[in-house]
């Protein structure tokens, strides 16, 4: 971590009243930050304008979060405003989410004009950073970010296993499945039902977690498994449902990438990961083979033969839980992500953000 430590930081995200994992990443990295030393703080944006002491702003950007159909002119015009009246406050803009990939006409329109709202406010920054390194090729050559990982933004509940799976009525032979089950696109539940089933045609008892709120039914399900679906839950009570867990199920269209928070979630609680290996993965998270188990997108047969391998070996699922746990604590923590957030701004501008 570098000697010079930024301070005070601003994380400027939107104001609301509701929560979503971008409001939590931000609670979560101010937190961490504090820790290290730095004078951090939530800054909500209303588009009235930024308000900023002299240090670092760093602008938390999903376009969808500062304008309908992610049209946000009034930010653009909030920063580029704040970089002609203040030279004491440094730029960075944080990419959890680039643009809308182009599917349709709707999106062909959505798409073109958030190309052009994020390579503005790119050329307002002095300092890019991006959830995963797969968004780099997206970004222009001269913009291209730091990764700062999504971390958990749950509390560390490995402690509870023994009274959750008491809760649970899971016996100790009991294969405890867990998944999110928030009905994204993104997510592909027909992996996660082969999987189940497979276990549990190999003469084992199953019970499935469908965490988080809404979801896709679970078509094709063999009726021995036993389904749970909490729906909405406090942090507090989701991380105690995953530490009854014996196996995480993370199937996804684009893959597995460090951007998932889920994925953060299950490697926090020692889990070992069945996951999909897909456009969005990245290629040094590929390389993490000890926690998580890579099958390629689209390969139900190889998602649900992972999965049984895994089932079938106690000895096999500790060892996978504490290779996760240590990927975890090595690159995922909150404390390992701020130091990567300091680094970022202590370093120089990496081109654009010029003065007017």
């Amino acid at each position: 971590m570098s000697v010079d430590q930024p301070s005070p930081v601003a994380l400027l995200y939107r104001a609301s009243t509701s929560t979503d994992a971008i409001a939590a990443y931000c609670a979560r990295l101010e937190s961490a930050l504090e820790e290290t030393g730095v004078a951090a703080r939530m800054l909500a944006w209303n588009g009235a304008g930024i308000d900023v002491p002299a240090g670092h702003l760093i602008v938390q950007y999903n376009p969808f979060s500062f304008g309908r159909w992610g049209f946000a002119p009034r930010l653009v015009a909030d920063l580029a405003s704040l970089r002609r009246r203040r030279t004491d406050v440094r730029v960075a803009v944080m990419v959890h989410e680039p643009f809308v990939p182009v599917v349709s006409a709707k999106t062909l329109v959505l798409g073109a004009w958030q190309r052009l709202q994020l390579r503005t406010i790119l050329s307002l920054a002095d300092t890019v950073l991006v959830s995963t390194s797969s968004w780099n090729r997206l970004l222009p050559a001269r913009r291209q970010g730091i990764t700062a990982p999504a971390g958990s933004n749950l509390p560390d509940r490995r402690d509870m296993r023994i009274s959750q799976r008491r809760a649970l009525g899971a016996e100790p032979e009991t294969i405890v499945l867990a998944t999110f089950g928030t009905g994204h696109p993104a997510r592909l539940i027909g992996p996660v039902v082969a999987a189940a089933n497979a276990i549990a045609a190999d003469d084992r008892r199953v019970i499935l977690l469908v965490l988080g709120t809404g979801g896709q039914e679970l078509d094709d399900l063999d009726p021995a498994v036993v389904v749970r679906r909490p729906g909405r839950q406090s942090p507090d009570e989701l991380a105690a449902e995953l530490s009854g867990v014996d196996i995480y199920l993370a199937a996804f269209v684009d893959g597995l990438s460090t951007r998932r928070t889920t994925l953060m979630a299950a490697l926090q609680h020692a889990l070992p990961v069945v996951g999909s290996d897909g456009p969005l993965s990245e290629p040094e998270l590929r390389r993490e083979v000890g926690g998580i188990t890579w099958t390629a997108t689209g390969d139900t047969s190889a998602f649900a033969g992972a999965a049984v391998a895994l089932a079938g070996r106690s000895d096999h699922r500790r060892q996978r839980g504490v290779a996760a746990r240590e990927l975890y604590d090595r690159r995922f923590s909150w404390p390992r992500i701020a130091d990567v957030v300091i680094d970022a701004l202590s370093s120089p501008s990496r081109g654009g953000g010029s003065r007017r």
